[in-house]
């Protein structure tokens, strides 16, 4: 009866193993690529939550005749005020287009949507009256974005206050180099490691076979 050879045996069993190994590898880093990817989902889930949020509970201060210019082009109007100063009659405007008006006192909230979004919300905190009109203090001020026009550019600070020179720039900010992408760099790894385990899986045969 013949009996096997020792390095012939332990030939087979390397060849059997080397593939193997790869696979298990290329198992693991396909799982890895899976974790990576699906953690920035969430992440980018919060930003973006967010991000819906223009103006975050802050204050603004109008005077009579003057507007503020928010993100996406809306402008609030003070059109003018009773003659006691404890009413005053506001208008919103979007790039200069009528959109609605209405009389507010101290402690009204004056809401705006579009086609039922929220997108601005000013509660009318005090009204200064003095003998060149009044100065409205709105807080807190929320905006909101509105998903039917372009994403507005990230100020550095919050929107300028136009109640002195009735103008308006906006503040341009330059987006952030993307990140490092951990996927695929796991991925290519992992092809590497395949390839590798199989041209050596053949050179082993074809040296095995001499």
């Amino acid at each position: 009866m013949l009996v096997p050879n020792k390095q012939g045996r332990k030939s087979r069993a390397e060849t059997t193993l080397l593939p193997a190994l790869s696979l298990s590898l290329l198992i693991f880093f396909f799982f890895s690529v899976l974790f990576c990817s699906v953690l920035p989902v969430h992440a980018g889930s919060d930003e973006e939550k967010l991000s819906l949020i223009l103006i975050d509970g802050e204050e603004i201060y109008v005077r009579s005749g003057n507007y503020y210019t928010f993100l996406q082009g809306y402008q609030i109007y003070i059109k003018g005020a009773d003659t006691e100063g404890s009413r005053v009659w506001i208008e919103l405007r979007r790039n200069d287009v009528f959109l609605e008006d209405t009389i507010v006192r101290e402690g009204d909230t004056f809401v705006y949507s579009n086609n039922s979004s929220e997108i601005l919300n000013l509660k009318v905190d005090t009204i200064y009256a003095g003998a060149d009109g009044v100065l409205v203090r709105f807080s807190p001020v929320y905006q909101y974005l509105d998903p039917k026009l372009p994403m507005p550019q990230k100020p550095d600070t919050s929107p300028a206050n136009n109640s002195d020179n009735n103008s308006s720039t906006p503040t341009e900010f330059e987006n952030q180099a993307e990140g490092f992408d951990m996927p695929i760099f796991l991925l290519s790894i992992g092809a590497v490691l395949l390839g590798t385990g199989f041209f050596a899986g053949i050179y082993k045969k074809k040296f095995n076979k001499k």
